[in-house]
């Protein structure tokens, strides 16, 4: 007769539940919890809320938005001025962006089309082609592309602002630009 067997020769036993790993889990997701609702350093930064054109104001056009801190570089100045550029809308306004310039008082500004390198507070004259009179002057708004060509504010004295007129409405004139006024004034 065969031996009978009575007992299962592999018992399985159960172990018990692994409560530290849930432990751990758990206090891994309240941790990230926490971290999320904690939020980042944030700071306030202006954006452009509509289409700012050159020669604009600045602060009439300003929207406040929450960027993370040390995205865009901070601004050193007040957000005044115009505008030297065009800044399309919802994009960072920029430190550099306006146009704060000395012109003394009594000085006018007449549109002149420059080269497009042109930078506010570049010195530049006008020379007449026919006449070959030379008339000084500073560019106090950046040049907006029409299609056609670069049209930019220059600044001229009491002096020179009629010559200059006459000599931007005769057609027969070059704009002359100093190679050192880029050096000039990333020199400061």
């Amino acid at each position: 007769m065969p031996s009978e067997r009575r007992y299962v020769r592999a018992v399985y036993w159960l172990r018990p539940p692994p409560y530290l790993r849930w432990l751990v889990a758990a206090l891994l997701i309240v941790l990230g919890f926490g971290i999320e609702a904690r939020g980042g350093n944030t700071e306030s930064y202006p954006f452009a809320a509509n289409t700012i054109t050159a020669g604009t104001e600045i602060s009439t056009f300003v929207e406040w938005r929450t960027v993370p801190a040390g995205l865009l570089p901070k601004w050193e100045e007040p957000l005044t001025g115009a505008a030297g550029h065009d800044v399309p809308a919802g994009h960072p306004l920029l430190p550099g962006l306006s146009t704060e310039l000395a012109i003394p008082s009594g000085w006018w500004s007449i549109p002149v089309p420059v080269p497009v390198s042109a930078a506010p507070g570049t010195r530049l004259r006008l020379l007449n082609s026919i006449t070959g009179e030379l008339v000084d002057g500073i560019l106090t708004v950046g040049g907006t592309d029409d299609g056609f060509e670069t049209v930019a504010m220059v600044a001229f004295s009491p002096g020179d602002a009629l010559r200059a007129a006459q000599t931007v409405t005769s057609d027969a004139f070059v704009v002359m630009i100093g190679q050192g006024d880029a050096a000039d004034r990333a020199n400061g």
